[in-house]
């Protein structure tokens, strides 16, 4: 059957509601960010994990730390699941981004691959360290074994449009909201994907509120 995947987005941060790149900017959760994670853990609380992993960034950790209370696991540390590194456009929200270094963000915007954010890292260099993670990760847990992964929006999204050979002009047609779950079996590299940015267990009744994200692209990017 392969190894189940739980790729987890990391709990809500200041950066979060400010609509901030956050990237190598290691910042902290919120108040309703701890209880996001908390929430992701009550819904996975049915898993048996055999592994529990996280990116090296405080969000991720504590994150992860959260799911891992009361399982016996120890949270692993995996590098090259941490951001994307936005370069000069950390700490910045999107409508300044696109004001100071407009070039450079609607060049990234269409094609992560080959404009990454200024200074900063491609969507080619995140894929290749981030799928070279996931291979350790499902080499070192047998077969029908289920995971942990708590990452965040760049890197899993990254992923998951590696695994289903999206086109780089549509990789902006997926989201994935604070605290997402999404689950993916992995056997022999065939991605099975059942969830993508599952948030159900974030609230009892549907809120769009977060979908704002995808107004402000609207807005933002060029229309071809």
């Amino acid at each position: 059957m392969g190894v189940k995947l739980f790729l987890i987005r990391h709990g809500q941060t200041e950066g979060n509601v400010r609509g901030q790149y956050q990237g190598s900017l290691d910042v902290d959760m919120t108040e309703e960010g701890i209880l996001q994670a908390k929430s992701a853990k009550q819904y996975l609380s049915k898993v048996n994990f055999s592994n529990i992993y996280s990116s090296p960034m405080k969000r991720a950790i504590n994150t992860a730390n959260i799911i891992a209370q009361d399982t016996g696991h120890e949270v692993r540390i995996m590098n090259d699941l941490r951001e994307l590194d936005f370069g000069k456009w950390e700490g910045l929200k999107f409508d300044e981004i696109n004001a100071i270094y407009k070039k450079d963000y609607q060049g990234w915007l269409d094609d992560p691959y080959n404009h990454p954010p200024s200074g900063g890292e491609s969507f080619t260099e995140l894929i290749a360290r981030a799928d070279k993670e996931i291979k350790k990760i499902v080499e070192e847990n047998p077969d029908g074994s289920s995971v942990a992964i708590v990452s965040h929006g760049a890197v899993i999204l990254a992923l998951i449009v590696n695994w289903l050979n999206i086109p780089s002009s549509r990789w902006r047609s997926l989201i994935q909201r604070q605290a997402a779950i999404n689950i993916v079996v992995l056997d022999n590299g065939f991605p099975y994907i059942s969830s993508i940015n599952y948030t159900g267990h974030l609230k009892p009744l549907y809120d769009d509120s977060e979908d704002k994200v995808i107004e402000i692209y609207s807005k933002i990017k060029h229309k071809p």
